[in-house]
């Protein structure tokens, strides 16, 4: 009997729950992928069918927060009309209020990410692309809509908006103050640096200036080549000329 892909959906998320809850209290590493699979109620080839190892339960469980962080987002009725920054800003506390259920568990993959043996930082960053894609639309619409001009080097705009995110999510897992209260400062004033950059001409000046002492660098090289060049085009033709008189 074939299994739809609803129903393979609803088992995926069983499993990443019960990961979860297994995980937080027993620890990654000592959680087990039979065990695991035990607490979802499925059988051992079953869970390596979906996750054939633990990382790949850490990968899936980022994934699955920036996708029900996705369709939050479409269903707010007047999401179109926000501005860019408030468009981002609500994607990242929206990806907070998932995480906040089972911050103890994203606390061990941050901890994880922060220790270089664990290589969890890799499995953050390959994670990242529906919230890229999202970041890549709202840009998309507020450069069409002249909310802000285009910026230089766009293509990398939601890579680094990735970074930033990461970077509010360790905060917010080391945040102790009440309601998370700095956290809220925190992305409040960073989102106004990043708003007031956007709306800038100092991206746009920043990458004249860089390309200028790019090409300044370049011309100078080539010039010092040519003219080491042109010194030894000069010798090899009089070594020629002496060779020849022989």
């Amino acid at each position: 009997m074939k299994v739809s892909q609803s129903a393979k959906e609803k088992t995926k998320v069983k499993i990443l729950a019960s990961a979860v809850e297994l995980m937080t209290i027993k620890g990654y590493k000592n959680a087990s992928l039979r065990e695991i699979a035990k607490e979802a109620g499925v059988s051992n080839p079953t869970i390596y069918n979906y996750f054939p190892t633990k990382e790949k339960i850490l990968y899936a469980y980022i994934e699955q927060k920036l996708i029900e962080t996705s369709q939050v987002l479409k269903e707010i009725e007047d999401f179109h009309t926000y501005t860019l920054r408030e468009q981002l800003q609500t994607l990242i506390e929206t990806q907070l209020e998932f995480y906040l259920e089972d911050r103890e568990f994203v606390t061990q993959i941050m901890s994880m990410a922060l220790t270089p043996s664990m290589g969890a930082m890799e499995l953050i960053y390959e994670s990242k692309e529906k919230f890229t894609e999202m970041v890549s639309e709202m840009l998309e619409i507020a450069i069409e809509a002249e909310e802000i001009a285009e910026p230089p080097f766009k293509e990398y705009m939601p890579q680094l908006f990735w970074d930033y995110n990461v970077a509010v999510v360790a905060y917010w897992i080391k945040d102790d103050s009440e309601m998370f209260e700095n956290t809220t400062q925190f992305i409040d004033n960073s989102m106004g640096v990043i708003e007031a950059l956007l709306h800038s001409n100092i991206l746009q000046k920043t990458s004249d200036l860089g390309m200028f002492m790019f090409k300044t660098h370049m011309l100078s090289s080539l010039q010092k080549f040519s003219t080491k060049q042109s010194g030894f085009n000069k010798i090899k033709r009089k070594l020629g000329e002496v060779l020849n008189a022989k």
